[in-house]
């Protein structure tokens, strides 16, 4: 199935924290960024329960690239050990290699018309502990989703996470099956906090528009 998707202005957003909590174009070590919340919303129009579809992946990594630690949260329907219908699952990679998962949901696909499912992926580092979270999540088919079922700690040589972009995410987060059942899919805002404690917060609508599936 091929899949056309445009990234709307994400130059801002990738030089985002380092304007903030930096100074120039390098990001000050005295200001070190410790965690990173993507704040999504997606909008369905008229799932089909019985095929479970659309189906959702998303990626999230606390550096430039996946060549390292990285989530995929894959959202009405899982893909570890095989394939599987309906539910949540949270992956957590270490570059290509599989590290662990974690599912909520099991077997339950959206099922409402005209459906918005709100979530927020997390990432935070604390005393060389590395952990991804799936949090606040809600959903009409659903109800609440996330938090400790939909998470995980890992060991780390990161000393920060200033190297964050969220362009990783948006290119890489995708409708990934029959996405003309999909409205939109947004990244409402991004929140992130440095060690001193202080808390930023950036309003940032980037939809990842799909081409409908005729």
């Amino acid at each position: 199935m091929n899949l056309t998707r445009s990234y709307y202005r994400v130059s801002t957003f990738l030089v985002l924290l380092c304007l903030v909590v930096g100074a120039g174009s390098t990001c000050q070590a005295s200001n070190k960024v410790v965690s990173v919340e993507e704040h999504w919303e997606l909008k369905v129009s008229q799932p089909d329960a019985d095929r479970s579809a659309p189906q959702i992946t998303m990626v999230m990594s606390p550096k430039n690239g996946l060549d390292g630690e990285h989530i995929l949260l894959t959202l009405n329907h899982a893909t570890d050990p095989d394939y599987a219908a309906g539910g949540i699952q949270l992956q957590v990679w270490d570059g290509e290699e599989h590290v662990e998962s974690h599912s909520e949901q099991d077997g339950e696909a959206l099922n409402h018309d005209d459906e918005t499912i709100t979530w927020v992926q997390r990432v935070s580092l604390n005393d060389g502990q590395l952990t991804f979270q799936i949090v606040n999540g809600q959903s009409e088919s659903w109800g609440s989703f996330g938090g400790d079922s939909l998470s995980h700690s890992m060991s780390t040589t990161l000393g920060n996470l200033n190297s964050y972009r969220p362009g990783v995410s948006i290119s890489e987060s995708q409708v990934s099956y029959a996405e003309n059942r999909v409205v939109s899919l947004v990244l409402t805002k991004l929140v992130w906090v440095t060690e001193d404690g202080e808390v930023h917060e950036q309003n940032a609508p980037i939809p990842v528009d799909t081409s409908l599936d005729e």
